[in-house]
């Protein structure tokens, strides 16, 4: 399952997403030049790499010496756009230049004091590529900022109510990004379209939202109301755990004397760990277990971001091991660890245990409870594994072709 679910993974990721690796190009952050050395339209880009890189020189010069070895500085014309970046006049053509006072900065993109905007501690696309830059450059969208609302009055919790209420109605940024998609290849002019250009205006909008109070509202002629069906053929990340599938796959090597003596503790924290687990799957919208413990989250719900989330939801899921290790830790001196860890594995694969569990809310058998002992197990399941190999093994087949079976670096000898 775990397999099944990294696969399907990858292959959403190769359809939501494009990794085209642009050589000549980094992600950097934005940096102010404290010396105010750089001119209005200039940059300095320094960028460091563990090899020497070869670049055509006609389209971008470096200079022969490094501040650091393997860092190389950029001159020349460079691409600079920040995301989201909506209207056309938001890509950048700005002249890279060597400021020797700046050699310090390394892997990020030094901006000059002298401007018209805040430009630093951003993320940004900087490219030195000659093909990547454009030919000509679109002016700046002219945006005034709506007026934030003002209060001659402290706030109260009924208007802080009242304004996270109004921010989740009105949160539309994912919805403008996707309507500008659409018209942006849809329409002759692409980009530069009027409806590309006016949804780049209420995308400037959306975004101040929070601190303005002024939403972005969407007339009908730019919205998206007909849903596409999608032409990929449905990826399933796993198949459930079914009674049939216990029968199929429960080993018997795993059991061990004294385990029966823990059946009862082990059923009772497998109860309390998959109510956490299935919680915790429902509150991030996540649909299978092979997901969540994985990390190769398909989908999540429209709260959360299964990119950005990522993180929160490792942590979520270590904790609960954790915990249930610390259960695992319970008892006296006299408690036999591997005993106790054989009656964890019974109670989750044991087809007499399947849907013993979670009793009526509508959840899949988990089986990821022994496993936080992996270590346990992985021991019982070597000191029990059967010596002699079926004569339909691979392992005999091969011991047997070579005619090395009876010898002592015989295919058996090697497991033993």
């Amino acid at each position: 399952m775990m397999l099944q679910t990294f696969r399907a993974s990858k292959l959403l990721d190769l359809r939501m997403k494009a990794r085209i690796f642009v050589p000549q190009g980094r992600q950097m952050m934005g940096c102010l030049d404290e010396t105010g050395t750089l001119e209005y339209g200039e940059v300095f880009v320094q960028f460091s790499g563990a090899v020497r890189r070869q670049f055509n020189e006609e389209s971008i010069m470096f200079n022969d010496y490094m501040s650091k070895e393997y860092n190389y500085m950029v001159k020349g014309k460079v691409v600079v756009a920040k995301n989201p970046c909506l209207h056309p006049g938001d890509v950048r053509v700005l002249k890279a230049v060597d400021v020797k006072a700046l050699h310090h900065m390394v892997d990020c993109v030094v901006f000059p004091k002298k401007g018209m905007s805040d430009l630093d501690g951003d993320i940004y696309f900087v490219c030195w590529d000659s093909d990547l830059i454009p030919p000509r450059q679109v002016s700046p969208m002219d945006y005034d900022p709506a007026p934030t609302t003002g209060l001659d009055h402290d706030v109260t919790i009924e208007e802080v109510e009242e304004y996270f209420t109004n921010y989740i109605v009105n949160d539309s940024l994912g919805i403008i990004s996707n309507a500008h998609t659409v018209f942006a290849d849809k329409e002759e002019s692409m980009a530069l379209s009027e409806s590309c250009l006016a949804l780049a205006r209420l995308f400037s909008i959306a975004v101040d939202f929070p601190k303005t109070g002024v939403p972005a509202e969407i007339p009908s002629h730019l919205r998206l109301y007909r849903e596409v069906k999608d032409i990929a053929p449905h990826t399933t990340s796993s198949r459930s755990f079914t009674k049939e599938v216990a029968r199929r796959s429960y080993d018997p090597d795993m059991e061990i004397d004294g385990f029966k003596d823990y059946i009862d503790e082990a059923f009772d924290y497998k109860t309390e760990y998959d109510y956490k687990l299935g919680n915790l799957m429902e509150y991030y919208g996540i649909k299978t277990e092979a997901e969540i413990l994985s990390g190769a989250v398909m989908k999540t719900s429209k709260t959360f971001d299964r990119r950005k989330d990522a993180e929160a939801i490792g942590v979520a899921v270590r904790s609960l091991r954790n915990e249930a290790r610390s259960w695992f830790k319970k008892g006296g001196e006299s408690d036999d660890p591997y005993a106790k860890a054989s009656a964890w594995y019974h109670v989750t694969y044991h087809p007499d245990f399947w849907g013993s569990y979670n009793e009526g809310l509508k959840r899949d058998h988990y089986i990821s409870f022994p496993w936080c002992v992996y270590d346990k197990l992985i021991k019982i399941k070597k000191d029990n594994s059967k010596r002699v190999p079926s004569i339909s093994s691979l392992e005999w087949q091969f011991g047997n072709r070579l005619d090395i079976a009876d010898s002592e670096d015989s295919a058996f000898g090697v497991w033993n």
